[in-house]
C-alpha cells in the first residue's frame, strides 16, 4: 500500500507541476516541467537517462519491472506511461507536435506491452489505454503499436 501511495503521489505532484508550468505560458517553465518529468523517470528506472533512454521499449519494460510481481510491474509501467503522457502535454504546449505524438505513442506502446506480458492485469490499464487511443489517430500509429492495438482489441472483445 505504501508503495502504491508513493507512486500515486509522484504522479499527482508531477501533474500539478506540469499544469502549473503550462498555465503560465512561459517556455522556461515548460522546460522545467520536462526536467521534472525526466527526474521522475530516473526515479522509476533507478538510474540516469543514458541507462534507459537508448533501450528498446521491451528492454525498458524489462528494466523497469525486473523482480516485480505482475501487479507491481503493471503499476510501474503505468507510472512510466503517465510520465510520457505528461511529457506529451508539455511538448504540445511548446508546439512540438512531433515530440508530443511520439511520447503518446511510446506511452501507449508501454501499456500495451504490459497488457501482453501480464494479461490478467489488463483491466488495470484499460482506461489509460482508451484515453491514449482517443488522443492518437489510428492511421498515425507505427506498425508495432498498431499490431499491439489490434491484439488488444481482439483480446478485449473476447473478455
Amino acid at each position: 500500500m505504501m508503495r502504491q501511495d508513493y507512486i500515486l503521489r509522484l504522479i499527482s505532484e508531477l501533474r500539478q507541476f506540469v499544469a502549473g508550468a503550462l498555465g503560465t505560458g512561459d517556455r522556461a517553465r515548460a522546460s522545467e516541467a520536462l526536467h521534472a518529468i525526466m527526474h521522475a523517470q530516473q526515479r522509476l528506472f533507478h538510474g540516469p537517462p543514458e541507462q534507459f533512454l537508448g533501450l528498446t521499449l521491451d528492454e525498458q519494460i524489462d528494466r523497469l519491472t525486473r523482480a516485480e510481481s505482475p501487479a507491481h510491474a503493471v503499476e510501474r509501467v503505468a507510472t512510466y506511461a503517465a510520465t510520457l503522457n505528461e511529457a506529451a502535454r508539455v511538448y504540445a504546449a511548446l508546439n512540438r507536435d512531433d515530440m508530443a505524438a511520439s511520447s503518446r505513442q511510446l506511452a501507449l506502446g508501454a501499456l500495451l506491452t504490459a497488457a501482453q506480458r501480464w494479461p490478467e492485469q489488463g483491466h488495470a490499464m484499460a482506461d489509460d489505454i482508451a484515453q491514449l487511443r482517443l488522443a492518437i489517430p489510428d492511421d498515425s500509429l507505427n506498425p508495432p503499436v498498431r499490431a499491439m492495438v489490434r491484439a488488444w482489441d481482439t483480446n478485449s472483445a473476447g473478455s
